[in-house]
């Protein structure tokens, strides 16, 4: 319904319940005034009654009241008129008149209470009206009534009661509030008309300023107003008509210039560009404060942290993984994971060949094709969304995204490109992070052998250890040097003495665990650090070490020959409660080793020790 019907209207509701209560009250009015009349006819119908009675009495004449009482009747409205006595006038002078007594219960109440009584009789064809007037005893009255009757000042005498035929009065009223109503509906249909025709230009206008504002509320910003009809209409509708051009032009260029900034959603679900421009402008501010926080953060492992929690709390991708990817060695390692879900691809090497969006640095998508990449076996109806960034030549990195229903698909294709724009903007902080962190690494590490350096060791004992200790961590320190390395030297050139050092450390890290790592202490010295051992696990470690290196073959200058090492080894804080202290008792037993023959192993006890230091134990 447009504005003008629903004016219109409400101004015909308005003035059509105006006339409603003008009708009613005039209805009402007309008939208070035709009973007014009607008892004004009555009231002076029983005067005439009652001066004629009295006369009649003074006369010596009330046998012929009856024939007055009947010549009344005969009058036009009266339908019927008699007269009651008191049961004071009946006592005093008889009852022979019949007809004046108590036709009913309103006669009796008159009678009784000195007050009049009005009855009115209506139906849709009749309508009379009944009024019982009393006659009450007054020596005020001429003449005087208590000269004639044996009563006194207020009793009730008789009373008189009229019907009256008020149907003409009826009708008369109804005809004046019939002319009332004709006349009101005529004015009704001239207003009407009236307004209608003066307020439709304002109304037209309205309702096509709404219809545009809706449709721009709708995200249509090409839409423009229609010319008005008034002049002010059309200098409303230029001003409007110039704004939503305005906004159409600010939206559009934010749209096209900074969407491809953000790598904005696959697709704008709302289809509005003053939507789509917020969503931009809070995606840009939500990146600018991520890479000013990472900025400072000191480490990758602080940046991937940002990541998982931008990708969880920000963009709401549900399950995912983070894999870095090693490009020289081709490796693949878990940065995140969520608990009690197995990514979709398990590949850990070969990763420039076998992994498709490595390899074709394209996002795989499964909902595209399932089995797109042949190494992704999901369970289930689960779906995958691998996403490659390439960091530099030697990392990258990929998003593994994960969803069991169609939704969540569509959440997750709707991220991807704020997720790449995550990763853009990580990129240079990311890779200057693995770079400190590979030069971090070459500064700790020995060139030769690869194994960490003393470097290393120092930073592990004021940074690492600390903490352990506090978790109640036990240590085993190994000390391990070759036996005659020197003379290898001399004979054979350091060269030769290179690759023995280098097959010592391979044998080493062979025989190792995860949970240990050994340190270039120097020349042919190194250093083994176990945690939490156990008296066998060390001594198997040692021995391991010193039999496996022992069935080992050198060649040099058409020469073939083995070498051995010798091994000493302590417990921390078993034996004593400084680290330092304790290499150096591993150090003691190697040197014991030497003295004693070479090509052994040696458990640290407080015999090795010299009197003055056994007195320091």
């Amino acid at each position: 319904m447009n504005s003008n019907k629903k004016i219109t209207l409400i101004i015909f509701s308005m003035v059509t319940l105006l006339t409603l209560i003008i009708v009613a009250l005039v209805a009402i009015g007309s008939r208070e005034s035709g009973y007014a009349g009607a008892k004004k006819r009555a009231y002076l119908t029983a005067d005439i009654v009652k001066n004629s009675l009295t006369s009649h009495m003074v006369n010596g004449n009330m046998h012929q009241r009856d024939v007055f009482l009947d010549s009344l009747e005969r009058m036009v409205e009266l339908n019927d008129l008699w007269v009651t006595r008191s049961p004071k006038v009946s006592q005093q002078f008889g009852t022979e008149a019949t007809n004046e007594l108590p036709r009913d219960e309103v006669d009796k109440k008159v009678l009784k209470t000195g007050k009049e009584e009005i009855v009115i009789d209506e139906t849709i064809q009749n309508a009379s009206l009944r009024i019982t007037i009393p006659y009450v005893a007054s020596a005020m009255d001429k003449p005087n009534c208590l000269s004639c009757h044996d009563a006194k000042e207020g009793d009730v005498l008789g009373a008189i009661s009229i019907k009256l035929d008020i149907q003409e009065d009826r009708m008369t009223s109804i005809g004046i509030l019939l002319n009332i109503i004709a006349t009101v509906i005529l004015f009704l249909v001239f207003i009407l008309i009236f307004i209608s025709r003066k307020i439709k230009p304002y109304t037209t206008s309205f309702d096509s300023i709404t219809e545009t504002l809706k449709q721009v509320h709708e995200g249509d910003y090409s839409v423009r107003a229609p010319k008005g009809i008034l002049k002010e209409d059309k200098e409303a509708f230029m001003w409007l008509n110039e704004i939503i051009e305005k906004l159409e032009t600010v939206l559009t260029g934010i749209e096209k210039n900074l969407t491809a900034f953000v790598h904005n959603r696959s697709t704008n679900l709302n289809n509005d560009k003053l939507l789509t421009a917020k969503e931009i402008i809070e995606d840009i501010s939500e990146i600018y404060n991520f890479k000013k926080t990472i900025e400072t953060d000191l480490t990758k492992d602080d940046i991937y942290y940002r990541l998982i929690q931008v990708l969880k709390d920000k963009l709401k991708v549900k399950d995912f993984y983070i894999f870095e990817n090693d490009i020289q060695k081709d490796e693949r390692k878990i940065i995140y994971g969520p608990k009690g879900i197995k990514p979709c691809c398990d590949l850990r090497n070969d990763i420039k060949e076998l992994c498709r969006a490595e390899r074709t640095s394209n996002i795989i998508c499964s909902e595209n094709f399932p089995e797109i990449c042949r190494m992704a076996k999901c369970e289930g109806s689960m779906e995958y969304t691998c996403i490659p960034f390439t960091i530099n030549d030697q990392k990258s990195i990929t998003i593994h995204i994960l969803c069991d229903n169609k939704e969540c698909s569509k959440h997750n294709k709707y991220q991807i490109g704020i997720i790449k724009k995550y990763l853009e903007e990580t990129k240079p902080i990311l890779e200057s992070r693995m770079l400190m962190d590979v030069l971090r690494q070459r500064n700790l590490v020995d060139g030769l052998t690869g194994l960490y350096n003393r470097k290393y060791l120092d930073e592990f004992v004021e940074k690492t250890m600390p903490n352990e200790l506090a978790q109640d961590t036990t240590y085993a320190i190994m000390f391990l040097d070759i036996d005659y390395f020197k003379m290898i030297n001399d004979t054979y050139g350091h060269d030769a003495g290179d690759a023995i050092l280098q097959k010592l450390s391979r044998t080493m890290q062979e025989n190792i665990t995860p949970s240990e790592f050994i340190i270039r202490f120097g020349g042919e010295e190194f250093l083994i650090i176990m945690k939490n051992p156990t008296e066998e696990s060390a001594q198997e470690l040692a021995k391991r070490i010193n039999e496996e290196f022992a069935k080992i073959v050198f060649t040099f200058n058409n020469e073939s020959f083995s070498k051995t090492v010798s091994i000493g080894y302590s417990f921390f804080p078993a034996d004593t409660d400084q680290f330092w202290k304790s290499i150096k008792y591993a150090d003691l037993c190697l040197y014991e080793a030497k003295e004693t023959g070479r090509n052994k192993v040696i458990r640290f006890t407080k015999e090795i020790l010299k009197n003055g230091e056994k007195a320091d134990y």
